[in-house]
């Protein structure tokens, strides 16, 4: 009897943490996010549970216990025919409300072609008795996903996103933000003077009053068709027990941090693995300079006439070898110190001793990478965070920041050399790199006893706040300031009223008295 108690107990414990149904909603169209929530399924795959993806990028190749749903017509929607192209070099130019204007109408882009995707269709007909035991889902992608969860029984909800601001979790957990100090994810410049927090502040809350007024309500309608008996998806988001993100104080401002809040920043950061032969032969060889501008912006976007200086640049940088990520071909003849592929093990190869410079878009991973790897930065931002991410590793003092919008050969030249040369950048990296890497564990093994705690408690939310009942004014104070403001206004007009009395009292009797005289 005590043998069938102790193996039951045994099979809880292990159906519990190591056989969990999870789906995985990767809503936001990027590659680089993908790169993050593969990193997470694949822990999680290999921990026994089994995982259900959907998202617009996918991987192809088969991983056990891994099953990805893919939202094909999402960068068709995006990237509609007899439209323009998106430029994000010029993209990058516009001003913070452009921008703003800009995202919004691409989340409804995306939403319109996840819903004629075929993945989206092949999990809406999954039998309707199918048992997830967890969500997962990029909350940064707005809740366009979150009718499944609704379908399949609100399991547990988890959001995750590679994107770093805290602020962003007040969405799902009611964390506390100050609009004029936390950046918004358009602005691209400082924001210290007064009317530039003035305007930090209005974006803060213009953003928030699109995605309520405008945003939701769209899903909302839209998703009602497929999910019968839906309710607000506003709400569906609220219930999310905790939000992984990719946060570390090293590279952002401190903000006010509820504690199911949990910073994963450097979590897709693995040790590194041998390069392939061709590529170790030439790294081997001498100093390197590693150029990628991401995974969204192809150097094609950036014109024929600035690729020539930056090719002519790399011509007389002949000492070094220079590695540039390039889908296709450039315009024009290649040096022979310039190596060209379409893709490169970029964590693997900043972790090379030989590495010496990593000119960056700065995205978020790619800062984190060339921090880990305490390899020096030439960040040349081209939209959203990656400017702050850029002014961030210049403040601490490991990286240069240039226009690559103005780019000229010279000077092009002389800023790679000057971080080269120049020790300083190498000593703040590596000092850099020691603080990111000062952890008690590491940034996935987080993760992932954060993703199970939720999976052995379904059932309690001891983290919840009491701001998820708020609305955003009365999140911020402004119901109490406005009262306060109403009292200090109501008790200086009745001072004024009395005071306004006394006078006209004092000058009555004063005239009494002038007549009573004469």
């Amino acid at each position: 009897m005590k043998l069938i108690i102790i193996g039951l107990v045994v099979f809880t414990f292990f159906s519990l943490n190591l056989g969990a149904n999870i789906l995985v909603l990767e809503g936001l169209p990027s590659p680089s996010h993908h790169v993050l929530f593969r990193v997470v399924n694949e822990a999680l795959a290999a921990r026994g549970h089994n995982v259900t993806a959907i998202g617009a990028d996918i991987d192809h190749y088969a991983v056990e216990n891994v099953t990805y749903l893919h939202l094909d017509r999402v960068y068709e929607s995006i990237y509609a025919s007899g439209e323009d192209p998106i430029n994000f070099v010029e993209m990058g130019k516009i001003n913070p409300w452009m921008t703003l204007a800009v995202l919004t109408q691409l989340i409804l882009k995306t939403f319109d072609g996840a819903q004629k995707s075929s993945g989206y269709q092949q999990l809406l007909n999954y039998p309707e008795n199918f048992k997830f035991d967890l969500v997962i889902y990029d909350f940064i992608a707005t809740p366009f996903l979150l009718g499944f969860m609704h379908k399949y029984g609100n399991p547990p909800l988890i959001g995750l996103t590679g994107y770093n601001a805290i602020s962003m979790t007040s969405v799902i957990l009611g964390s506390p933000y100050h609009p004029s100090l936390v950046a918004h994810h358009c602005r691209m410049e400082s924001y210290n003077s007064f009317l530039r927090r003035v305007e930090n502040y209005l974006l803060h809350w213009v953003d928030h009053t699109i995605r309520k007024y405008l945003v939701l309500p769209k899903i909302q309608t839209g998703l009602e068709k497929d999910f019968p008996g839906l309710p607000p998806v506003a709400q569906l988001e609220e219930s999310a027990r905790l939000a992984l993100v990719n946060y570390h104080p090293v590279f952002e401002p401190s903000e006010p941090m509820l504690p199911n809040v949990i910073g994963i920043a450097g979590l897709q950061i693995q040790e590194p693995k041998r390069l392939p032969k061709d590529l170790k032969e030439i790294a081997d060889q001498r100093s390197f300079v590693f150029f990628s501008l991401g995974t969204n912006t192809q150097p094609e976007m950036l014109g024929e006439q600035r690729i020539k200086h930056i090719v002519g640049a790399f011509r007389e940088l002949s000492q070094f070898t220079i590695f540039w990520k390039v889908k296709g071909n450039l315009p024009l003849e290649v040096p022979p110190n310039l190596v060209i592929r379409p893709w490169f093990p970029q964590s693997d190869l900043l972790a090379h001793p030989n590495a010496k410079l990593f000119i960056s878009h700065c995205g978020l991973l790619s800062t984190h990478e060339a921090t880990w790897r305490a390899v020096p930065i030439l960040g040349v931002p081209i939209i959203l965070d990656q400017f702050m991410n850029a002014a961030n590793s210049v403040k601490a003092g490991m990286a240069l920041e240039y226009d690559i919008r103005n780019v000229t050969k010279d000077t092009f030249k002389s800023t790679i050399l000057e971080l080269i040369t120049n020790s300083t950048y190498k000593k703040n990296a590596l000092l850099r790199s020691k603080m990111f890497r000062d952890h008690p564990e590491k940034p996935l093994d987080r993760a992932i006893w954060w993703i199970e705690y939720v999976l052995r408690n379904p059932n309690e939310n001891i983290f919840r706040s009491e701001a998820l009942s708020l609305n955003i004014f009365q999140k911020h104070d402004g119901d109490i300031v406005v009262f306060l403001s109403c009292v200090v206004f109501l008790c200086l007009y009745i001072t004024f009223k009395i005071l306004r009395v006394i006078v006209r009292r004092i000058k009555v009797s004063s005239q009494r008295k002038k007549t009573k005289y004469e």
